[in-house]
């Protein structure tokens, strides 16, 4: 038995009493309207016409959910260019990016009770600009990667302990639970958007589109504090392009990723807010029911990956048998219009840690952003975003990249402004510019401009 077939049957073995207190329900995660990629839900909420584009095709879909099949679909796609800067100044692609499955609810279908079955696809067309045009480390459109068609998703989903547990096995990114916050999906640059660009650079972290062999333990014990491990193949195959998802084989050399998470969601300064009760009358704080009280709400993680896998190829050459690392993430409202409100202003900080800079390309990453919803008057579901990424690349790595007569590479810096319009409850818009400074860390390459503009839909 190799590695990654002894690791997985590990965690089954273990996802009885002893590791009851592993992970949070993606149901209880606080989500707006944001591109598949970003932070995929599995967890059926319930059939609202006015959020697809295409209805509920006279009925049936409504029918469908209702006896247990959810068909859900995204279209996400950017256009931009660099108008200065860059290695080639003055060009502008296109890429899109389509996701489409299917949820199975097994309760419904065949009285399993909590169990879910998922099975998705996903297309990715277009260039990519920055490899290009621009040479910088961090992508500036978040859509690229794998440009083909991938069957992504095939997992087996079950609810324990009144829901607060859930075990999945089977198909899928660790991206889908770990490393990723619906915050980095209003970023356009791949730096922050989706998941901390350094995990997925220093280590073989699975990310959409690309799904692995996987067991993921979800606990969220109370609202508040919640933890998560995963387990998750490793290979040199995971991140090919030409086999379209369809390699399910684990081979004798493939290893293993290990990921410990651990989460607190807090809200601050609660007040008691307004609610409507069953009748449709609305109760205040004077009501004879106890008021219910909302604050401003926050989340916070610390993570821990290690892999073991022994092909982890060193700059200076040869190879090392493992990788591993840190990452930490931190948002919280600082600002909010009204008692209960979710407009106002969040902001958050991420950064990733992975010290062996033998095999490490961005050993250090740190990402900031602030995040207001409903900033313009008349405009309370849009979301206007400034974010600032900076890595500092590995030295043994600059060394081996460095050209003849260029300077070492120390690090990259992007500063990115948008403003989304959420048009309507199933479609954004979304203007972006953003300043690449020093692209490839070496000075080398001139600072770059990006203007361009991203939108999406929900099926």
């Amino acid at each position: 038995m190799n590695r990654l077939s002894f690791a997985l049957l590990c965690s089954l073995t273990l996802a009885g009493p002893s590791l009851a207190q592993d992970a949070v329900p993606l149901s209880r995660t606080n989500r707006s309207f944001i591109p598949a990629q970003d932070q995929p839900e599995v967890q059926s909420r319930g059939f609202h016409k006015a959020d697809h584009i295409t209805g509920d095709w006279w009925g049936y879909r409504e029918q469908l959910q209702a006896s247990g099949v959810e068909v859900f679909g995204f279209y996400n796609s950017i256009y931009n260019g660099n108008v200065t800067g860059g290695i080639h100044p003055r060009h502008a692609t296109y890429v899109d990016d389509i996701w489409l499955g299917f949820k199975f609810d097994l309760e419904k279908l065949a009285g399993w009770k909590g169990g879910l079955f998922v099975v998705s696809g996903i297309n990715r067309n277009g260039d990519d600009l920055t490899t290009k045009y621009i040479g910088s480390i961090f992508s500036t459109q978040q859509s690229v990667g794998g440009q083909r068609p991938f069957l992504y998703q095939v997992y087996l989903q079950q609810k324990l302990l009144d829901n607060r547990l859930i075990v999945k096995l089977g198909r899928f990114a660790a991206s889908d639970d770990f490393n990723a916050s619906p915050l980095y999906g209003y970023s356009v640059n791949n730096g922050i958007d989706g998941d901390i660009r350094n995990v997925l650079f220093d280590t073989r972290f699975s990310a959409y589109p690309f799904a692995v062999w996987a067991a993921a333990l979800l606990y969220d014990p109370t609202p508040e504090f919640n933890a998560k491990f995963g387990i998750f193949q490793t290979s040199s195959r995971m991140f090919e392009n030409d086999d379209n998802g369809l390699n399910w084989g684990i081979e004798g050399e493939d290893g293993y990723t290990a990921i410990f998470q651990f989460g607190w969601a807090p809200q601050f300064f609660k007040r008691p807010v307004s609610v409507t009760a069953a009748d449709g009358k609305t109760r205040d704080s004077k009501s004879a029911e106890p008021p219910v009280m909302k604050g401003m709400p926050g989340h916070y993680w610390i993570a821990f990956t290690y892999s073991q896998w022994d092909f982890y190829p060193r700059f200076a050459g040869g190879f090392e048998d493992h990788s591993y690392g840190f990452y930490v993430h931190a948002d919280q409202m600082i600002y909010q219009e009204a008692p209960g409100s979710d407009q106002g202003l969040t902001a958050f900080v991420a950064s990733g840690y992975y010290p062996q800079t033998d095999i490490s390309i961005v050993p250090f990453q740190v990402n900031l952003g602030l995040n207001y919803k409903g900033l313009f008057p008349g405009r309370e579901r849009d979301h206007t975003m400034l974010h600032f990424i900076y890595g500092d690349i590995s030295r043994d790595y600059a060394r081996v990249k460095r050209v003849p007569g260029g300077h070492l590479a120390d690090s990259e810096k992007v500063i990115e402004f948008a403003h989304r319009f959420q048009l309507t409850a199933w479609s954004y818009f979304q203007p972006d510019i953003q300043y690449v400074i020093d692209p490839g860390g070496t000075g080398d390459i001139p600072d770059t401009v990006v203007i361009g503009a991203q939108m999406g839909f929900t099926f």
